[in-house]
């Protein structure tokens, strides 16, 4: 039986061969196809969902408005593309981009709006140092007025009419001459050719009514009290800028003077301006001290700005035939935020590096009536950029006032020192800085370097 199976393999070697090898891969192939169809149904579901979230995403677009205004939430929404709806979206935007740069120019100009330079040819620079001393001379003389020319700051005033109370001896003489006119009159209608006792004592009434007069005339003839004392002083104060009574030398003059006389000049003046505002009734009149919000301005200080102090002074040099400037001497790293002014609750923190604007603060000290304190807050911010950061109030001794020719009529006053912010935007002012303080601020010209302000 063995032998009969043996002969007919042998004879059918073929078949049988043929068999065996169906039988072993059978199982093979089962299991390497059952791999290659998990792996091609893996690539087919990668393609698929590929394709499907390409689909959804070319369904789906997201359309957006950003906020313009602080408060105000912007505008988001998801759906599908829409010829209309994309036209819409951007049309609102370029409304709004049109509006914020509208904005920001309006604003510029606000802030920049009646600053200009008080001479030509110094800011940023002059063309030499000889150039620099005397044109800063110039601008020094106009500061601190001469002989001849009353100081820039005494034509504002009397631009705003404002004044001072009346001259005690130029009034001393008048009621000398008024006194001796009276007793004339008297001794010659006397009997003795004497004044009596009774007349005595009616030419001193006559006397005092005609000096208070003279002190509500005055008061009714002027703005505001405002001597040019308020402002200029004879000697630097620690901490404040210095506004000279007497023209500088030369050798005092450098760039960070000159734009730090005129950079005051111009606050100075918005606060005066803010002032005589103030004291301006809906017709656009202005009001007589009697009547008007601010009485007496006593007192005007501009705080130091520290990168300007801190500053060292350029290097000139007249050796080029140009006359233009040669090297110059960087600064030594000044920290122009080292300042004894902390962040004010407006959050303002100017005057440091990448900063979009400068911060100025000022002490100014006013007597006004008290119940119009708010209205002429209003006033200096409608002025410019200028924010009281904080009010300290005390009592006013009106007869000390009159006793030195100040009548301030009925209101209930009080005296105001105040502390103001004022903000000076970089866009405009950085134009005139020299480059001395724009190299300590990390300010960048369009036309300067990047690579000097490195480091």
């Amino acid at each position: 039986m063995a032998g009969t199976i043996l002969q007919w393999i042998k004879s059918n070697i073929l078949i049988v061969i043929s068999s065996a090898l169906i039988l072993i891969l059978l199982p093979v192939g089962w299991f390497f196809s059952s791999g290659w169809n998990n792996s091609i149904e893996t690539a087919a579901t990668d393609a698929f969902n590929k394709e499907k979230n390409n689909l959804k995403k070319a369904s789906s677009i997201e359309y957006s408005l950003p906020a313009v205004l602080k408060g105000e939430e912007g505008l988001t929404e998801s759906r599908a593309p829409n010829s209309i709806v994309t036209k819409f979206y951007q049309e609102r935007k370029d409304e709004r981009d049109i509006q914020v740069d509208e904005v920001v120019e309006r604003g510029t100009q606000f802030n920049k709006e009646n600053h200009k330079v008080l001479v030509e040819g110094l800011l940023p620079e002059a063309e030499s140092l000889s150039e620099l001393r005397k044109r800063g001379f110039r601008l020094g003389e106009l500061i601190a007025g001469t002989q001849e020319a009353p100081s820039i700051y005494t034509r504002l005033l009397r631009k705003l009419n404002a004044g001072d109370a009346p001259n005690p001896e130029t009034l001393l003489a008048s009621l000398k001459q008024f006194k001796e006119q009276q007793e004339e009159n008297y001794a010659a209608t006397s009997s003795d050719g004497k004044v009596s006792i009774e007349q005595a004592a009616l030419l001193d009434q006559a006397l005092i009514k005609r000096r208070l007069d003279e002190y509500a005339g005055r008061a009714e003839s002027i703005a505001f009290y405002c001597s040019i004392d308020a402002i200029q002083t004879s000697s630097p104060e620690a901490g404040y800028s210095h506004v000279p009574a007497t023209p500088p030398g030369y050798d005092s003059i450098n760039e960070t003077v000159v734009y730090t006389w005129t950079w005051d000049y111009w606050i100075i003046s918005d606060i005066l301006r803010g002032i005589s505002a103030a004291n301006t009734d809906a017709s656009g009149v202005s009001l007589p001290v009697p009547d008007a919000p601010v009485k007496h301005v006593e007192k005007i200080r501009v705080k130091e700005f520290t990168a300007a102090a801190q500053t060292p002074d350029d290097d000139f040099s007249d050796n080029s035939r140009s006359g233009r400037r040669g090297s110059r001497g960087g600064p030594s790293t000044p920290d122009p935020t080292n300042s004894t002014v902390t962040k004010s609750y407006t959050g303002r923190t100017g005057g440091d590096m990448g900063s979009l604007y400068d911060i100025r603060y000022v002490d100014l000290t006013i007597i006004a009536s008290s119940k119009d304190l708010p209205a002429v807050f209003d006033a200096l911010g409608k002025t410019n950029y200028m924010t009281v950061i904080d009010a300290d109030l005390s009592q006013v001794n009106v007869w000390d006032a009159l006793a030195n020719g100040y009548f301030y009529g009925d209101d209930h006053l009080v005296r105001a020192e105040l502390t103001i912010e004022t903000v000076w935007l970089r866009s405009w002012t950085k134009d005139l800085m020299p480059k001395s303080i724009r190299t300590s601020l990390r300010i960048v010209l369009d036309s300067d370097n990047p690579d000097e302000y490195d480091g």
